[in-house]
Parts: C-alpha cells; structure tokens; sequence
C-alpha cells in the first residue's frame, strides 16, 4: 500500500494490530468483536489474495466456540447483508472502517473514517514492512496506534 494513500486524511488513525504469533482469525475476530457481535459500523477486511480472505472467512466461524461474528465474503450474498465483509477487492457497498491484511492495497485508503492494519510481528517479513508502514506514516504526521494480541485481548501499547 503506497504510503501516499493514507495521507489523503491526516485526521484518521491508523491502528497497528500486531498478532503476535496468534493466528490471524483469532486477532481479527477479537478486533472486531471490541464493538459488538453486529457491529454497527460495516467494515471491509481486505486482503491481498482471494485465498487469505476465504481462509479467514471460514475462520471466524470457528475461533472461539462461543462467539458469533456476522460476517461474508464473496459467495456469500450481498455485501450489503454483512456487518463485515472479508475479500481481496472492495465491493461496492460503502464500509465505514477497513481491516487491512497481508500489506493489501485499498484503491482508496482515505474513504475510510477508521483503518486497521493487522499483522504478525513473529513473520519477519510482515514485520518488515509494518515497520516500514508506521515509519513513513509517522513521517507524514499520521495518528498511529499500536495495539498488541495476548491471545484473549488486544492492549494499546503506545500512541504515536
């Protein structure tokens, strides 16, 4: 994700979400569970490939037992019908937050009110380019928030 399309905003955050060797359902399905089982903000995770999003799809199915996460993907119906939409392109229906994974590429960054972008810290390489991402969005003056996965909860490590 080029770093020119989060300055199109300078007021949003962007939310660093380090999984921290967690699996990535886990993390995002307790992300997206911080504002309610239907959350009353339509948010878009957006992936790099079509296979990631599928695998996450089937995932927060089956992360915790005992939670229920309304969300689809593609073959799942109308994106619309969905709280949260998991896919590797945006569809058409408006979200007000996006979950990036992988280092996706959203065509507009910046239509977003709230940005996320979910990683492992423990994969080198994702670590890597986070790191990359907050140096030039810090550069830029962006309001960053890193935030760390315990495996039960996620805690705010530091506001930048």
């Amino acid at each position: 994700m080029p770093a020119d399309d989060a300055a199109a905003a300078p007021d949003a955050w962007i939310d660093f979400l380090n999984a921290d060797g967690r699996p990535l359902e886990a993390a995002l399905g307790r992300w997206l569970e911080r504002d309610g089982p239907a959350t009353a903000v339509r948010t878009l995770v957006l992936t790099a490939e079509g296979e990631r999003a599928s695998a996450l799809n089937a995932g927060l199915w089956t992360f915790d037992p005992a939670s229920f996460l309304p969300h689809g993907g593609p073959g799942d119906g109308d994106p619309a019908e969905h709280p949260v939409w998991i896919a590797a392109e945006a569809p058409d229906a408006a979200a007000g937050r996006i979950v990036v994974v992988d280092d996706a590429a959203p065509a507009d960054w910046a239509a977003y009110a709230a940005r996320m972008y979910l990683f492992d810290a423990r994969d080198g390489a994702a670590r890597d380019v986070a790191r990359a991402r907050w140096r030039d969005w810090s550069a830029e003056g962006r309001s960053l928030a890193y935030w760390s996965f315990d495996g039960g909860d996620w805690r705010l490590e530091r506001r930048g």
